[in-house]
């Protein structure tokens, strides 16, 4: 999957866009507040040092003229501007339209220094620092840890998602060995915790479902071997090779139909090696006890990589619905470097393709011919092995073309 699909990626490029969108607005706000507040500053002082330069020329005493300003939470200073800076106070960056307005920062408190030339003013702002400079500041750390907490609060309620897709993709595999519970009573427990319920029931029926087919094939069994060995006392002679090409026939069957039940369980396990398709083709005819006399085969030395016996039976089953359904002619078989083609003259399906690759499918497959799950064994067992299976119908040719 995609990881931009993922819902994990979506909800965090959400968080990352709200959060750039909200710092970027808060910042804006500070900033415009700011100058505001610089803006207001700055008429205070120019109306203080107006106050203050006309007190002073009155001749009237620092205490006086401190009283006067203290409503402004302001303060003449004690030391002189040469004194301050002898100490390298840090300058303050202050937006003014009186360039005779210098701020300077020293044991933490704010002096204001006006040079109206010949007068010289310092004074002291006790409010400079206060909490109206940092509002916005405290606001915007807070919604920060509030989105980073909601954030983690939502991936750790979002995060057993993971876990059950995880455990889903293995029970689509085919594995029944699963664990989905979730600890919790919010609706994502409550899926997972139903669905390993419902895993369990098929784990279940899945045992039961085995002792029934051991048990069956089990009997099955009994009765072929007491015939083979019944068959083996007969004289020679053409009955006796009839009973035993049948029996053996029973037998191959029998197999055949356990790999084919594990194959559809998903519990089989493909043991592949590198085989001829004319090899494979050999075993499937002789699995159908047809001659090849019966079949026009074009062949070369194409291998491939698969599971001889269930590979064999793909085969089979393609060429005994060539074999049922041919209506003229003989049904042929052309192996290319990369793709076996079988055909047959025949009338169109009178459904899509797809619908015979349905399991228990008998428009296909009459019931005194089949169980209709030729086709569909036939298919699972291809694409089990990595191939394709493709059907075309062209001047009157049913075309079954497996593409390696």
């Amino acid at each position: 999957m995609d990881k931009r699909n993922s819902i994990f990626f979506k909800i965090t490029l959400f968080f990352f866009l709200i959060f750039i969108i909200i710092n970027s607005l808060i910042y804006l706000q500070f900033s415009f507040d700011y100058k505001n507040y610089q803006a207001l500053l700055s008429e205070k002082y120019i109306s203080v040092i107006k106050t203050v330069e006309k007190d002073i020329r009155l001749g009237l005493s620092n205490k006086i003229i401190n009283e006067k300003i203290s409503t402004f939470n302001m303060q003449l200073a004690e030391l002189s501007f040469n004194d301050l800076i002898s100490k390298k106070p840090e300058k303050i960056k202050f937006d003014s339209k009186e360039d005779i307005i210098n701020l300077y920062k020293y044991n933490n408190e704010i002096f204001i220094y006006f040079n109206p030339k010949p007068l010289e003013i310092l004074l002291i702002d006790k409010s400079f620092l206060s909490k109206n400079k940092y509002f916005w500041i405290i606001v915007l750390v807070f919604i920060d840890i509030l989105l980073v907490w909601f954030y983690y609060f939502l991936f750790k309620k979002l995060k057993p998602l993971i876990k059950l897709k995880n455990e889903i993709n293995k029970f689509s595999e085919g594995s029944l060995e699963i664990n989905t519970t979730i600890d919790g009573d919010d609706e994502i427990a409550q899926v997972s915790n139903e669905f390993n319920n419902a895993i369990e029931k098929i784990r279940d029926l899945n045992s039961s479902r085995k002792l029934f087919l051991r048990n069956i094939l089990h009997e099955l069994k009994t009765p072929i071997t007491k015939g083979k060995l019944v068959s083996d006392t007969l004289e020679e002679g053409k009955k006796k090779d009839i009973l035993k090409r049948a029996f053996s026939r029973l037998e191959y069957l029998l197999e055949e139909f356990v790999k084919l039940e594990e194959l559809t369980s998903g519990q089989i396990t493909l043991e592949r090696k590198e085989y001829r398709v004319i090899d494979l083709l050999d075993q499937s005819l002789d699995i159908l006890l047809i001659d090849k006399s019966q079949v026009d085969i074009y062949t070369n030395l194409t291998t491939i990589y698969v599971d001889y016996e269930l590979f064999a039976i793909s085969l089979k089953n393609l060429i005994d619905n060539a074999m049922r359904y041919n209506t003229e002619g003989k049904p042929e078989i052309v192996i290319s470097k990369d793709s076996l083609i079988i055909k047959n003259h025949g009338k169109p399906l009178k459904k899509p393709f797809d619908e015979y690759l349905k399991p228990f499918n008998r428009d296909y497959e009459s019931i005194d011919k089949g169980l209709g799950l030729g086709l569909y064994i036939t298919n699972s067992i291809i694409k089990r092995h990595g191939y394709n299976l493709y059907y075309y119908f062209n001047e009157n040719y049913h075309i079954f073309k497996i593409q390696f």
